[in-house]
């Protein structure tokens, strides 16, 4: 059986009440009031999470925005360096 919800309060309920487990980024917030806990996932290969950036068509040349996607790709080929 499958559960899909797309709010983390109601995840957390839902393995809080025994119906099953969950993926659940590190940010994503898990109310205290819930008897659940977070295990890290480990081991080879770890997974992944990828980002889109969207912007309006044509847009991307524009200055702002170009420096906007550069600052980015810098971050995510600094975390992907470390290993992050």
């Amino acid at each position: 059986m499958r559960h899909d919800a797309v709010d983390w309060y109601a995840v957390a309920a839902l393995v809080a009440y025994g119906f099953g487990i969950a993926l659940v980024p590190r940010l994503a917030p898990v109310p205290e009031r819930c008897p659940v806990v977070r295990v890290p996932l480990r081991g080879e290969p770890l997974p992944v999470r990828r980002f889109l950036a969207a912007v309006r068509r044509g847009s991307e040349r524009r200055p702002p925005v170009a420096r906007g996607l550069a600052a980015l790709r810098a971050a995510a080929g600094e975390r992907e360096a470390k290993g992050v």
